[in-house]
């Protein structure tokens, strides 16, 4: 779901609960995989008590349903698309273990009120996934500002106000 009122009710849910895991499906080709976010295609969060939360990046829309993770599979010559957990260096698997503090929608780069993306304060970093023209936007902190023009980031949903010193943007 990419609308803003149904998409702040489902992830209000996952405020204070710890990340279990994250699963990542990613894009390789000939035994190699691209780097950073250039090679993911889908990812769930796994929070305590709730199932897997699935995140879909399509154009500059974020879509979030709750499902479980797909199996990898084969594209021929086109390689293959592997299901596995998120492991370091990928900065989504940096949050596995931190609760949730406080989130907030982002607005894509859309005419209409739709989320582009999530701002997700965990108790030591701030993660900011977005999807933007087809393509991942996956940072610690604030949006990036080269981003600025196209993303904005709203209100944090469980009212907190004050910025942390952690969610300067890392370098």
């Amino acid at each position: 779901m990419s609308d803003v009122a149904a998409t702040a009710a489902l992830v209000r849910g996952l405020l204070g609960r710890r990340l279990l895991a994250v699963t990542e499906a990613r894009h390789w080709y000939e035994g190699e995989r691209g780097g950073g976010a250039a090679s993911l295609i889908h990812f769930w969060l796994h929070f305590e008590g709730k199932p897997f939360l699935m995140a879909h990046g399509t154009g500059d829309y974020l879509r979030l349903e709750f499902s479980e993770p797909y199996a990898s599979y084969d594209m021929q010559e086109h390689g293959e698309t592997r299901v596995e957990p998120a492991h370091a260096p990928d900065l989504l698997s940096a949050f596995v273990g931190q609760r949730l503090v406080d989130l907030a929608l982002i607005q894509g780069y859309v005419s209409e009120p739709a989320v582009g993306g999530l701002r997700l304060r965990f108790e030591r970093q701030v993660l900011v996934v977005a999807s933007l023209a087809d393509e991942w936007v996956l940072s610690t902190g604030s949006i990036p500002a080269e981003l600025g023009s196209y993303l904005r980031a709203g209100p944090w949903l469980g009212g907190t106000s004050v910025e942390q010193p952690s969610e300067q943007p890392s370098h």
